[in-house]
Formats: structure tokens, C-alpha cells, sequence
């Protein structure tokens, strides 16, 4: 009696090199398929995970940081940027109407040198107005104040020695670690105000501020502005540009529209090539089907002269398909979902926005969705394969097969 659970595995086991073909271009799209959608999800989670870090409706920065500074390219930027106006301009913008909060910060950047454990971007808050930094720091560290010399760094800070974190000579310690964003908000190191201005009276003593004087005590980076409830941040934005003299306004919006718009061509691009690679994969294992059937038209001729239904025959075949697919779909989870893990990074560079691998829940949907489609890949090629199969009959495919 035919066995149809032994006779897919020995025919994939007789015809090695037609197995392993499929499984080939079974990898490669799944490859596309899984590492495209995952590159993607990743793209949109950093850009999610750094609007939320923001905290803030608004951004109000100096007019002469333009020239340095871009608020579109700031949160991708991995090079840190600093500029300074005066500490009243946080009253003037939380005078406008519609201003809910407004929190000064204070920018550095610190030096290749030997003075300091890296060059990153500082960011110092200002505990007694802020609302952006201190609620992160809660969920991380398990506090809501960093003490003297104390400071908290992105996830790409290097803090080999906690206890001996340098900048300008100063000595300060590493209290925790912020989750990853895929922006450059994780290369910052986070302080408070009055660490802050030692720093940077610091950096003015060696000569390695750009500025040659400042009155720490009265110097400013930016004011983070959060709107009212129900406020239009675009004409609370633009009422601030016009009642605040001397300063530069950008929503949140428009900070990570950067991001969006490389993500929306980043999108189409990774679409395209997924459409182009399934089609291709799609192609070539339904002529190897084709191929497969044609070689062994003798053999189904003689299995349906003995008595075997056609249907049986399908289901061989199909079996046959699913298998060597759900195998090849299998590996190129597996490789594309490491070498995307392994080399995020990278991936963040090339593409040049924010990227963070998702969360795990997400990674297991797109893997199941890849696996999927090869489901359906297999069942479309095998339904093809087999039509001339089911118009014949066992002694034409006998004859065909001498």
C-alpha cells in the first residue's frame, strides 16, 4: 500500500541537489521577506521610542544655533552640538499663552581628549522645571533626582568604571543606563544643572569650548515647551516665534519628520525589493516543480496505473513543496533575524535614521507572517505544477516519461 507519510522524504532525500535548490530560494525570500518587514518595524519602534523620549511639544533654541545645529537631523546627528542664549528666554516662552510648562536645558559636548571618557553629546536638565528627562529616569534608575557629580547615560555610553566617568577632568558617577532609542539620544550623557555648569566652566578653563567666556549661571541651551491640553502646538509654536525675540522654534513633529520621510523611502525601497524578490523566488521554485514534475511523469504514471488517485499524487507533491519550503523559510528566519540583531548598528548607519530591533512579540508576528507566505508560496507553485499532471492520463504520462 503507497505510504504518503514515507514517499515525500524519499524522493526529497533521491534528488539532493533539486532539495537543496529549493530550500535555497525558499531562504532567500524568506530572508527578504522577514528581514525587510523587520527593518522596517524596527525603523518605525525607534522613531516611536525617540518622540516619546522627547517628552516635549516644543523645542526652542537660539537663533544663532541654526547655523550648527538642525532639529530635523539633531535626533539621527551622532555628532554632539552645543549653543547658549540667555537663562531668561525659559520666562518669556512660558509667559505665551498656551504654554503649559517650559524647562531650560543645558547642552555641551565634550572632547577627544584625554580629559574626558568619550566624546558624547551632555544634556543637563533643570530638576525644578523639567518634565522631559526626570519621568525617564524614574522608570530606569528607580529615582527622580541625580545628586552631585552624578550623572545617567544613553545606551551607547561606554561606563567601564561607574565610579570614574570622565568629562573635562571632573570626576562623575555613573548612576544608570537608559534603554536604547536608535537615536542620538543614546549617545548623551544625562546631569543636572549644577553638574552641568562645573563641566562646563571646566571645558573653559582647558580651551576646549568653543566659547571663550560664560556666565554659567546665566546661560541656557534650550527651553522644552509643553502645550496645554487641547492647544494647537503649531500656533503656539509660531506665537512663541514671534513674541520671544532671538530664538529658532521646532515642533516635535517636525523634529522627527526626518526620520519619517527616510522611513517612507526606506519603506517603498524595502517593498520594492520584497515584491521583486518573491516574485523572482516564486518563479524559480515553480520551474523547479515544473521540472520536478516533468522528470517523474514516468513515476506518477505508474503509481496511478496501480491504483493511486490523483489526489494522492497532489498530496505528495505538495507535502514534498511545504516541506522543503517551511525548511528553507525556517533558516532564513533564523539568519536574517541574527545578522539584524547582530549588526544593528550597522543598519542603523546605512540607513541612516533611527533604528531599534522591536520588541519580541513583534519579531515572533513577522516571523509567523514570513512562514506564512511561504505556505503560500509553496501551494501556489505545487497548484501550478501540477495542472498538466491532471490532464493527462497514466499511460500518456508513461509514454511521456520513457
Amino acid at each position: 500500500m503507497l505510504s504518503l507519510s514515507r514517499l515525500p522524504w524519499m524522493n526529497l532525500r533521491g534528488y539532493p541537489v533539486r532539495t537543496g535548490t529549493l530550500v535555497f530560494f525558499s531562504m532567500l525570500m524568506t530572508m527578504t521577506i522577514f528581514g525587510g518587514t523587520l527593518v522596517v518595524q524596527g525603523i518605525e519602534h525607534g522613531l516611536r521610542t525617540t518622540q516619546s523620549r522627547l517628552g516635549a511639544d516644543i523645542m526652542v533654541t537660539p537663533d544663532e544655533a541654526d547655523t550648527d545645529f538642525d532639529a530635523q537631523t539633531f535626533l539621527v546627528n551622532a555628532e554632539p552640538s552645543y549653543f547658549y542664549m540667555d537663562a531668561s528666554t525659559r520666562e518669556a516662552v512660558a509667559a505665551v499663552d498656551g504654554v503649559e510648562a517650559a524647562s531650560s536645558q543645558l547642552f555641551l559636548a565634550s572632547a577627544r581628549a584625554s580629559c574626558c571618557s568619550g566624546r558624547y553629546q551632555v544634556i543637563a536638565y533643570d530638576p525644578a522645571t523639567d518634565f522631559t528627562i526626570q519621568p525617564w529616569m524614574n522608570d530606569a534608575v528607580g529615582q527622580a533626582q541625580l545628586g552631585e557629580n552624578e550623572v545617567i547615560v544613553g545606551a551607547n555610553v561606554l561606563a567601564n568604571d561607574p565610579e570614574n566617568f570622565q568629562l573635562f577632568d571632573n570626576t562623575l558617577r555613573v548612576v544608570g543606563q537608559f534603554d536604547p532609542t536608535g537615536s542620538t539620544l543614546d549617545n548623551a550623557v544625562y546631569m543636572n544643572f549644577e553638574t552641568a555648569k562645573k563641566v562646563i566652566d571646566s571645558s573653559l578653563r582647558k580651551g576646549l569650548n568653543k566659547y571663550s567666556t560664560l556666565e554659567t549661571d546665566r546661560i541656557i541651551s534650550s527651553v522644552m515647551v509643553r502645550v496645554a491640553p487641547g492647544g494647537d502646538v503649531d500656533a503656539v509654536a509660531a506665537d512663541i516665534e514671534a513674541r520671544v525675540p532671538g530664538v529658532s522654534v521646532t515642533t516635535s513633529t517636525t523634529m522627527v519628520s526626518g526620520i519619517a520621510a527616510s522611513l517612507e523611502a526606506t519603506s517603498r525601497t524595502v517593498s520594492a525589493l520584497i515584491a521583486v524578490v518573491w516574485g523572482i523566488g516564486l518563479v524559480m521554485i515553480t520551474l523547479v516543480f515544473v521540472m520536478m514534475i516533468v522528470e517523474r511523469k514516468r513515476e506518477f504514471g505508474t503509481l496511478i496505473a496501480l491504483g493511486a488517485h490523483r489526489g494522492l499524487i497532489s498530496r505528495v507533491v505538495a507535502l514534498e513543496a511545504v516541506t522543503v519550503n517551511a525548511a528553507g523559510a525556517a533558516v532564513g528566519v533564523v539568519v536574517s533575524g541574527v545578522l539584524i540583531a547582530s549588526f544593528s548598528g550597522l543598519v542603523r548607519q546605512t540607513i541612516g535614521v533611527g533604528f531599534l530591533v522591536p520588541s519580541l512579540p513583534v519579531i515572533a508576528g513577522l516571523a509567523v507572517g514570513a512562514l506564512a507566505s511561504m505556505g503560500v508560496v509553496a501551494l501556489v507553485s505545487t497548484w501550478i505544477a501540477l495542472r498538466a499532471l491532471h490532464t493527462a492520463d497514466a499511460s500518456a504520462l508513461l509514454k511521456e516519461g520513457e
